[in-house]
C-alpha cells in the first residue's frame, strides 16, 4: 500500500516508532485523535515507572497524528519543531489512553496539544508541540 492510499484511521498508517510504543488508534477526526498505548516492562525506568522519554514520544505522536489528520494531500511531510512535556502523575506499566488535538493550524505551521491518562482516568503527562508542514 502506498502512502497515498493510507488513511489516518488505518493501523497501517502508523510509523515504526508508533508501533514500538504499542499505539492502537481508537478514533480519528480532522484535528483530533484518540489512541491507546501499551507500556510493558521494557518501558520502565529504575524506579518502576514508565520512562519519561517514552511518554514524551507518545505525546509527540498524538500531536503529530492530530496535525496529519488535517492535511489534504497525503504524504505531505511534517516535522516537530518543538515539544514541551509536563509530567503530572504516576505512569505505571500497562495501558495509557491519549488524546491529541490541533490548537491552531496555518499553511505551514501547526500547534497541537495532547494528554495521556492511566486506565483509571488520572492524567500522567501533558504536552504541546509546534510542527512545520510541507517542505
Amino acid at each position: 500500500m502506498s502512502d497515498l492510499e493510507l488513511h489516518p484511521e488505518d493501523q497501517d498508517w502508523e510509523s515504526p516508532a508508533a508501533v514500538t510504543l504499542g499505539k492502537r488508534v481508537i478514533s480519528v477526526e480532522p484535528g483530533r485523535v484518540k489512541a491507546a498505548y501499551h507500556a510493558g516492562e521494557n518501558f520502565l525506568n529504575r524506579g518502576g515507572r514508565i520512562y519519561g522519554g517514552f511518554l514524551a514520544a507518545m505525546l509527540d505522536g498524538l500531536c503529530g497524528h492530530a496535525v496529519r489528520s488535517t492535511i489534504d494531500v497525503p504524504g505531505t511531510p511534517q516535522v516537530t519543531l518543538e515539544l514541551k512535556t509536563s509530567f503530572v502523575g504516576r505512569a505505571d506499566k500497562g495501558e495509557l489512553i491519549g488524546e491529541g488535538w490541533v490548537r491552531h493550524r496555518g499553511k505551514s505551521i501547526a500547534f497541537a496539544e495532547a494528554e495521556l491518562r492511566r486506565a483509571d482516568g488520572e492524567i500522567v503527562a501533558k504536552g504541546s508541540a509546534t510542527f512545520k508542514i510541507g517542505k
